[in-house]
């Protein structure tokens, strides 16, 4: 089938009409290219083709036999287009300025280059994928060293903080502890006096051992029961009153503790008998605490005498009523022993809550008015002045029961002191910090409450600043890599790479290639009221006819060289260096997928274009002339007779030289049926500087010989419709459809009968259709 021209042009035949000769103009009388012949007088036809002065399509669309331009002359709306299409902004808005339009026009104006930038914007990333990442890229570098930067400060502030809070934290449980140290030295020293100076000797022989001087048991007091003694006559002895006020008003004179103290109490014997407060010494209750069920006193028994306890024992805070007031209190008590030698030795055993214990003089104790002490060290304002909540606890809970002497929780009495907004602290929030004193270990937690806790105010906003400056800094990247992209793929669909690296680096652009299949064709004619048409658009409608091609071209893999007036090139073989028969195979399918489009392409007014096409094989020169607006242009021999090929084709006809017809003979996968060009039974045509040429006809292409024809077994693929044998339909079932190089969405087998492909220029009334169960028609395989 390489060369047998028997096999006639067409698809599967359908009813198709064409034009007839009354309602089609044809202008390939009209329309000539001068151009120069062979060697080294050639004339580039491509990007440097000359063009004389004669009539073209734009000529026979705007009437006349005078120029495109002298025929717009003195004519204000040749160029308006009255069309409901806003793509060209600018003209809309010159349009309102001129004719005084205002109001919502500008807005609206506006709006539209808003949306057509923003979805131009991302049309571009979603065909460069890279810009996506680098931005995303940049978004993360920018993010995590801005991130880095704010957790560094934070952190910075964080430990800082922490640390002012440990400090104030272990100043204040420190000044407390010391300041509670200071006062207990009170108790010590009258402790000393009681037992040195004599005067209290007798006390505990005059009250003697229980029931000794027994007055009540189980009296009612808050707290509990007590059971009491007698000791009016030997507590309210006006001495023992005396000594008593002297001994305490000189010891606390001597420690100058401003009032902090304001009670003392003595137990001899374990009985409440004198007591200090006011400034005046007086004779107490009488309680018998070793005997008493309350379940304080009876404690405190326990643990200074039974248990031995070391050191003060202290216990508080609690509340209790002051001249000033209610206030928190502590209660400090310290057992008294009697001498085991010597005259005044007290020799008797005391029985203490059940239990003999030698050798019990009694107990002294004080009270602390430890609110007084918080006063006086200003502690909520160092808190309040570092923005801080406190918490100051005992750490251990006490062991005097459930209750106090008031009768109040002891668990309760852990807390020393607190902030308003201590409750809210926690261990996310705050710092403890332990300090020993004579009332156990003391732990002061120190916090900031609030939604940051540590953290600092500004946090959240450094947080959210860095975050939108990244993604600020990400679409600034992105719009610059957008406008490079866009400006790379201009300057790559204008010229080839290789090209562009030349130029970049100021070098000259020149390239020989030994076989080039070049490629023309031309608008030769319309049909329908295309000659009412305006020159806007003409050129509407061409750029919809030419992106199309354009799109053809990238498909088939040939290079489009450009576009000038109404003429379209393509070449293959250059700039990418393929082998001659590859190169014409690219070309023919391109110049066949064309024609094919062009004949079913019509203008939104339903009008046709008629075009005429040309093709060349041999040697080109190729590079780029002059570096004002730089163009890959083509020159050669070549080139010049690929355009004669167009020039002196016919419409809707693919002429190719016999070059050409020999390496499409040459094509290994796929099989193109031509024909060769006769007139008056003489071969090829007459080529103006060359003389008579032989030329052929490309009609059509396919896989094999046996696709020619519809067969039992064939399949026609959708949706291009083009048919396959069965054995070529095997080989290419997972690939394109090798003719036009569609994507195959699906392959209807042929059930019918065997029948030739008829000549598409013959009126077949009864066309052969496919299986109705197959949903495929004749028509829809065209």
């Amino acid at each position: 089938m390489k060369s047998d021209p028997s096999y006639t042009k067409g698809t599967i035949a359908s009813t198709t009409r064409r034009p007839t000769d009354s309602t089609t103009i044809s202008l390939a009388s009209t329309n000539s290219i001068s151009r120069g012949s062979g060697g080294n007088n050639t004339t580039n036809t491509g990007t440097s083709a000359s063009y004389a002065t004669s009539t073209n399509i734009w000529a026979k669309l705007l009437g006349g036999n005078e120029s495109v331009w002298d025929g717009l002359d003195g004519r204000d709306d040749v160029y308006d287009d009255h069309n409901d299409d806003h793509d060209d902004l600018i003209s809309t808005k010159s349009r309102y300025e001129n004719e005084g339009i205002c109001g919502t026009a500008p807005l609206k104006i506006c709006l539209m280059g808003a949306w057509y930038e923003t979805r131009h914007f991302f049309e571009t990333l979603g065909k460069h994928p890279v810009i996506i990442v680098v931005s995303l890229a940049v978004f993360g570098l920018v993010c995590g060293l801005g991130m880095w930067a704010v957790e560094s400060e934070r952190e910075a502030f964080v430990k800082d903080r922490m640390d002012t809070a440990k400090f104030v934290a272990r100043e204040t449980a420190e000044y407390f502890a010391n300041e509670f140290r200071r006062s207990m030295v009170p108790l010590y020293a009258l402790r000393e006096a009681i037992q040195y100076s004599k005067n209290f000797d007798a006390l505990p022989s005059l009250i003697g051992n229980y029931p000794s001087n027994l007055q009540a048991e189980n009296v009612a007091i808050l707290g509990g029961d007590m059971t009491q003694r007698n000791i009016t006559g030997v507590c309210d002895q006006p001495q023992v009153l005396a000594d008593w006020k002297s001994m305490v008003t000189k010891i606390s004179d001597e420690h100058d503790l401003n009032g902090l103290i304001f009670r003392y109490r003595l137990w001899p014997m374990n009985v409440a008998c004198l007591e200090f407060k006011g400034g005046e010494a007086m004779m107490d209750s009488g309680m018998d605490a070793s005997y008493s069920p309350h379940p304080f006193w009876s404690q405190v028994v326990i643990d200074i005498q039974v248990d031995r306890w070391n050191g003060l024992h202290v216990f508080g805070p609690f509340e209790a009523k002051l001249p000033s007031g209610v206030a928190d209190v502590f209660c400090t008590h310290i057992p008294l022993w009697t001498s085991t030698t010597g005259e005044n030795a007290f020799k008797d055993v005391v029985k203490v809550q059940g239990t003999d214990v030698q050798n019990v003089w009694g107990f002294t104790m004080l009270y602390l008015n430890w609110s007084a002490m918080k006063e006086r060290s200003n502690m909520y304002e160092r808190f309040e002045n570092v923005n801080m909540e406190f918490e100051l606890f005992r750490e251990e809970e006490p062991r005097l029961g459930d209750v106090g002497p008031k009768g109040l929780p002891t668990k309760e009495m852990t807390k020393l002191a607190w902030s308003e907004q201590a409750d809210k602290l926690n261990e996310g929030n705050s710092v403890e910090v332990k300090t020993e004193s004579l009332h156990g270990i003391w732990i002061n937690r120190v916090g900031v409450v609030g939604d940051n806790g540590w953290n600092p105010e500004w946090w959240p906003t450094a947080v959210a600043s860095v975050v939108v400056a990244s993604f600020i800094l990400m679409v600034l990247t992105a719009m610059t890599m957008v406008k490079s992209y866009l400006h790379k793929d201009l300057v790559n669909r204008m010229l080839p790479k290789q090209a562009i690296r030349k130029l970049q680096r100021g070098q000259t652009v020149v390239e020989k290639y030994n076989i080039v299949t070049v490629f023309f064709a031309d608008i030769v004619g319309y049909t329908g009221a295309a000659g009412s048409m305006r020159p806007a658009q003409v050129m509407k409608m061409l750029n919809e006819l030419y992106t199309e091609l354009d799109k053809l071209a990238e498909k088939h893999q040939v290079y489009k060289v450009e576009t000038v007036g109404n003429q379209y090139m393509v070449v293959a073989g250059a700039p990418e260096r393929v082998t001659g028969r590859v190169g014409a195979q690219r070309v023919a399918l391109f110049a066949l997928d064309a024609i094919n489009f062009v004949s079913k392409y019509q203008t939104k007014e339903g009008d046709k274009i008629l075009i005429r096409a040309g093709m060349a094989s041999g040697p080109t020169v190729a590079g780029v002339v002059g570096q004002a607006m730089p163009r890959y242009c083509f020159f050669g021999e070549t080139v010049d007779f690929a355009s004669k090929m167009e020039s002196t084709s016919k419409k809707m006809k693919i002429q190719v030289s016999e070059m050409t017809y020999r390496l499409l003979l040459d094509c290994v996968n796929l099989q193109f049926v031509m024909t060769k060009r006769m007139k008056g039974g003489i071969a090829g045509v007459e080529i103006k500087g060359k003389g008579q040429q032989l030329t052929f006809w490309i009609e059509k292409a396919s896989p094999c010989e046996k696709c020619f024809e519809l067969a039992t077994g064939s399949f026609a693929l959708v949706p291009c419709g083009h048919i396959m044998c069965a054995d070529c339909n095997e080989k290419y079932k997972m690939l394109p459809c090798p003719t036009c190089r569609c994507k195959v969405d699906d392959r209807v087998e042929w059930r019918g009968k065997p029948t030739k492909i008829v000549d598409e220029s013959v009126e077949v009334e009864h066309a052969p259709v496919f299986d109705e169960e197959a949903g495929l028609t004749s028509e829809t395989m065209l």
